[in-house]
């Protein structure tokens, strides 16, 4: 890698979605790097093969920047041992095996539209975001009654998610789009959580 993503977005090898989502925001705010670059980090941090291999290349050691010609010492301190960890023997495996599961992630899933609406609404109350996005998005994309109950809450559940993870505009072109819906409730409940959502991505 040229650039290696965690140093253009400023972020740890242990940083989340949502983190790495407002890291990005920040450097496009700073333009520390050139757009693209700042966009293939981001990439690259957000699929699984390629945050491996940064994670294979993110520098171990701090590298020593400046140095005081009256201050040499560090160059006496004995040189630190590179110990190879035994986890990325199976790194093309490892790369494999991300890539199926990015595969299955975009395939619909094979189950009823009831249990992708149970199963999105679960994994939201349990923190699990992604399963929750990819369930309550299969399950909006195969309903056909926009108006039902349960499609209203799906809507609402993927606003609220979208928002923890960062991914902000869509929460808002997705809000927007229920401000304009037939029933009154829904119309007020987009209209209060618009601004919210706006004041998100202010202050990103």
């Amino acid at each position: 890698m040229e650039y290696n993503p965690y140093d253009i977005l400023g972020v740890s090898p242990a940083a989340s979605k949502a983190e790495i989502a407002k890291a990005v925001a920040v450097a496009m705010k700073h333009k520390k790097h050139p757009v693209d670059i700042i966009a293939k980090a981001q990439k690259s941090l957000l699929k699984a093969e390629e945050r491996i291999i940064a994670d294979y290349l993110h520098p171990i050691l701090p590298t020593i920047k400046h140095f005081k010609y009256s201050d040499l010492s560090a160059l006496l301190q004995p040189a630190p041992t590179l110990v190879l960890l035994p986890e990325f023997d199976g790194l093309e495996q490892a790369i494999a095996q991300s890539a199926q599961e990015e595969r299955l992630e975009q395939e619909p899933l094979p189950i009823t539209l009831s249990e992708l609406f149970k199963k999105g609404i679960i994994a939201c109350k349990e923190g699990h975001y992604p399963k929750a996005i990819k369930y309550l998005e299969d399950y909006c994309q195969r309903s056909t009654d926009h108006n039902s109950k349960d499609y209203i809450q799906a809507q609402m559940w993927l606003i609220k998610v979208y928002k923890i993870v960062g991914q902000l505009e869509t929460a808002i072109a997705l809000c927007q789009l229920l401000s304009k819906h037939t029933h009154p409730q829904v119309q007020t409940w987009a209209t209060n959580t618009l601004p919210k959502l706006s004041k998100e991505v202010s202050h990103v």
